[in-house]
């Protein structure tokens, strides 16, 4: 995005006192973010409904580990997207920072269930995405956006999308902001 900021490889952190939504105390990894749009997935929530045994079982792949599939977004419900380490690849990773990737082919679920996919993963269902504009006009509060829609960023890092869950992941994110942003005045 020329002349302008790039998300990219964020994570976009909801403000505390922000718009009761989906979003509500979220923590999105920002896949791709230009002109266009923006799209990413949501880490810290799980769906109490389905977890990644259920789904592997229902493509074929045998799997026992009972562990959560997380809400990746609002929309496209059908499709699992996996965020995970890159020191496990295909062709199709979408390469998100040096350290993390997003595949969504069946082939990291087989190598995961295979013992041989990335050490650090998280499977999720829906993405979120944004129309042009529509990213950089919530950030900032513009209308038709109010100020309850800005987003909260930081750097991703394999610890902020990986090291916790749920509710604690998204108080670790405000956390990690607030001290970069207190860094940042000395």
């Amino acid at each position: 995005m020329k002349g302008s900021f790039n998300l990219t490889g964020h994570i976009l952190v909801a403000q505390p006192k922000g718009l009761d939504s989906i979003f509500t105390k979220s923590v999105v990894l920002i896949a791709k973010h230009g002109s266009d749009g923006a799209w990413g997935i949501m880490v810290n929530k799980p769906t109490p409904k389905v977890t990644l045994d259920t789904v592997m079982s229902s493509t074929g792949i045998q799997y026992t580990n009972p562990e959560p599939i997380y809400v990746g977004g609002p929309v496209d419900h059908h499709r699992v997207h996996v965020v995970h380490s890159l020191d496990w690849h295909v062709a199709s990773t979408v390469m998100v920072t040096p350290e993390i990737g997003i595949t969504s082919e069946l082939s990291v679920m087989t190598a995961v269930a295979g013992g041989v996919g990335p050490k650090l993963y998280r499977a999720c269902v829906g993405v979120s995405v944004w129309g042009a504009g529509q990213l950089e006009g919530e950030y900032k509060g513009l209308p038709p956006w109010k100020l309850e829609h800005r987003w909260l960023d930081a750097p991703a890092t394999i610890e902020a999308v990986f090291n916790f869950k749920n509710e604690e992941q998204w108080e670790k994110a405000i956390d990690l902001i607030a001290s970069s942003k207190v860094a940042d005045w000395f």
